[in-house]
C-alpha cells in the first residue's frame, strides 16, 4: 500500500477549517452578550406618559408608554429562592394595569437601593408632576466585560484563521508550481 504524498496545503487547510468553526462560537457569544438589555430608563415629563426603554451596547427599545393612571405602584420585588439559607434579593418594578415591569435588570442583596430607587419614582407620581423625571440603572458592566472578552477571542481566532488560509493559498501556489 503506497501512502499519500504529505502536502501542506491540506493541512493547513484543515487547520484554517478547525480555527474557523472555533470562532464562530465565540463570536456569536460575543455578541449575544452585548446585546443583553441591561439599562433601564424610565422617563417622565409633564402632562405626558412615563416611557420605559432597556437598551444595551447594540441597540435599544422601548418597553411600553404609561399614562399617570396606568401606574399602580412602584414596589420592590422580593426572591422567592426556595433554597435554605438563601440570601434575599431585591429588584424595584412599575406595577401598571397591563402588568409588572422590572426596573433593574440584575438584582440586588441592597434593599434600602432598591427601596430608594422605587421611592423616588413613586413620589414623582403622587407629586403635582410639573417636572420631568428621568431614573436608570445602568447593569451593561458585566455584558460588555463578558461579551468583550467573548468577542475579543473570537475576533483573534478570526485572524488566525484568515492567515492560515492566506498560508494555504502560498502552499498550494507553490505545489502547483513544483508540479509543473
Amino acid at each position: 500500500m503506497r501512502a499519500l504524498p504529505y502536502r501542506r496545503s491540506r493541512a493547513t487547510a484543515i487547520g484554517a477549517t478547525a480555527f474557523l468553526l472555533l470562532a464562530l462560537p465565540f463570536l456569536v457569544l460575543g455578541v449575544f452578550f452585548l446585546r443583553q438589555m441591561a439599562r433601564m430608563d424610565l422617563r417622565c415629563e409633564p402632562r405626558a406618559p412615563c416611557v420605559l426603554t432597556r437598551s444595551s451596547w447594540l441597540g435599544e427599545e422601548e418597553v411600553g408608554r404609561y399614562a399617570p393612571g396606568d401606574i399602580l405602584r412602584v414596589g420592590v420585588e422580593r426572591s422567592r429562592s426556595r433554597r435554605s439559607g438563601a440570601a434575599p434579593i431585591f429588584r424595584p418594578q412599575l406595577e401598571t394595569t397591563s402588568g409588572n415591569q422590572p426596573l433593574a435588570f440584575q438584582w440586588t442583596q441592597d434593599e434600602a437601593e432598591a427601596t430608594a430607587f422605587a421611592d423616588t419614582v413613586q413620589r414623582y407620581l403622587a407629586g403635582p408632576r410639573t417636572d420631568s423625571l428621568m431614573v436608570f440603572r445602568d447593569d451593561r458592566r458585566a455584558s460588555l466585560r463578558v461579551g468583550g472578552a467573548f468577542t475579543g477571542v473570537g475576533l483573534a481566532v478570526l485572524a488566525l484563521s484568515l492567515w492560515l488560509f492566506s498560508r494555504t493559498l502560498a502552499h498550494r501556489k507553490a505545489e502547483r508550481a513544483a508540479a509543473r
